[in-house]
């Protein structure tokens, strides 16, 4: 029983089969086969211009529907689909037929093919003139496609045109790290130092480099050093003539992006216990290929920082003879202390800006005053001198008090100096007379321990 219901439900499964089988086939024999344009509308086409006379550009066609029908499609140029399009024909205008021809006016597309092309010749050479003449014009070639009157396959309308427009793009080197500067830094004083520093230079191109060798040119412009200077009102020195070395920048074949390294040897270098900024300006000049040239104002700067002897963390104790200021006699404070470079590059308050801007003298340290700030009266801008002050060590000038600005404190004056620095322990030792409108105080302290700043 159970078999014969089986039998009954594939035989009504398979004739509802067949009855929809035929329903289908003959639909599509209804469908109506068109052809039609696989890039329809505007389109832009960027290509790198190598100096080529001839661009050759394949435009494709589609035949869709069920109906296997031959048919011819004759393609051809039609300045009115630059109106129909809506594009604005004062400033868009159609390439003269002599920049352009087709591999065939007509192509023939067999009963089973659904995809044929035809190639389009373009004159590079008058399309670099006509740009370079008149280049506030948009230039295109309106394409169009068609069928014959009577063909059993006609064209879709939606899909019919093509607006190809070329754009020529003249390849350049480029400088990877183009207009930025990077930062170096070497610490003379901080024991195991780097003897070279290496700065880096990326230079690629943007295509695939399959044919052409370069050798470029570089160059360190002095002038653009004083530019920088002038712009952003820094004093950065130029790296010493013979404290450098740029190696050879070449590029072959097959290579699309290279790096290299200019080597500093720090050795060549000044070293001032204040520290100091170089910066080194590296300009490339030429690729050594006129196919591809280098990029405009392909230029990278490196600024170089020599660290401070005296910039970072110090143990500030408090000594028993300080007077006249919130602070506690023995307590001992971790505070930092910068250089004039350094403090001008971290701070920017403009009493100090104005202070060391007045001293100019390269060797001043600033002072923060209890715990590392400049919330009380005891910031001063001192110096470390060769003068001998007995028993070995140095006389420490004051070279400026200092109040935290916005709180109602006036400048600092300062007397009775005896502050001394001794290079064997590394202490600077703080004692003079500070004195304010509102009375006197004195300042006794030691900074010892020096560590490194974070």
């Amino acid at each position: 029983m159970k078999i014969k219901n089986i039998f009954c439900l594939l035989l009504l499964i398979s004739s509802f089969a067949c009855e929809n089988d035929g329903i289908n086939q003959e639909n599509l024999e209804q469908v109506q086969s068109k052809v039609y344009l696989s890039k329809t509308g505007e389109v832009a086409y960027s290509t790198f211009d190598f100096g080529e006379s001839e661009l050759t550009y394949d435009v494709y066609v589609n035949k869709s529907g069920y109906l296997d029908q031959e048919v011819d499609v004759y393609f051809e140029t039609d300045t009115s689909i630059l109106e129909s399009a809506g594009l604005d024909t004062e400033y868009t205008k159609a390439y003269p037929a002599s920049v352009y021809s087709f591999d065939s006016d007509m192509i023939h597309m067999n009963p089973e093919e659904t995809i044929s092309k035809n190639t389009i010749h373009i004159d590079l050479n008058e399309i670099r003139n006509l740009h370079t003449e008149n280049p506030q014009w948009n230039y295109i070639i309106p394409i169009k496609i068609a069928t014959q009157e009577n063909s059993l396959v006609q064209v879709n309308e939606a899909k019919n045109y093509l607006l190809l427009s070329i754009d020529l793009i003249v390849p350049s080197v480029e400088l990877v790290n183009k207009g930025s500067v990077t930062d170096f830094s070497f610490d003379p004083f901080g024991g195991e130092s780097e003897n070279k520093l290496l700065l880096p230079i990326e230079i690629n191109v943007p295509f695939a480099n399959t044919e052409f060798d370069f050798n470029f040119v570089s160059e360190v412009d002095a002038a653009l050093l004083a530019a920088y200077n002038e712009k952003y009102g820094t004093d950065y020195e130029m790296l010493p003539e013979g404290s450098y070395t740029i190696p050879e920048l070449s590029m072959s074949a097959g290579e699309d992006s290279k790096k290299f390294n200019i080597t500093v040897s720090v050795d060549a270098l000044d070293v001032v216990n204040g520290g100091k900024y170089y910066l080194l300006p590296v300009r490339l000049v030429s690729s050594g290929n006129d196919q591809v040239p280098v990029e405009d104002e392909a230029v990278c700067y490196f600024r170089i920082k020599q660290a401070s002897k005296w910039t970072g963390r110090w143990d500030n104790t408090i000594g028993a003879g300080e007077t006249g200021l919130s602070t506690t006699p023995g307590t001992t404070y971790n505070t930092a202390l910068y250089s004039r470079i350094d403090a001008l590059e971290n701070f920017t308050e403009s009493t100090i800006v104005a202070a060391f801007n007045n001293i100019t003298d390269n060797d001043a340290i600033l002072c923060p005053g209890w715990a590392g700030t400049m919330f009380e009266q005891c910031s001063p801008i001192i110096k470390i001198t060769d003068q001998d002050a007995g028993n070995g060590k140095k006389v420490v000038e004051i070279l400026a008090g200092w109040a935290r600005e916005g709180a109602g404190w006036e400048p600092v004056t300062t007397a009775d100096n005896k502050s001394t620095y001794d290079p064997v322990t590394n202490e600077i030792y703080l004692d003079y007379t500070g004195k304010y409108s509102w009375g006197d105080y004195h300042i006794q302290r030691t900074y010892s321990n020096q560590q490194a700043l974070n």
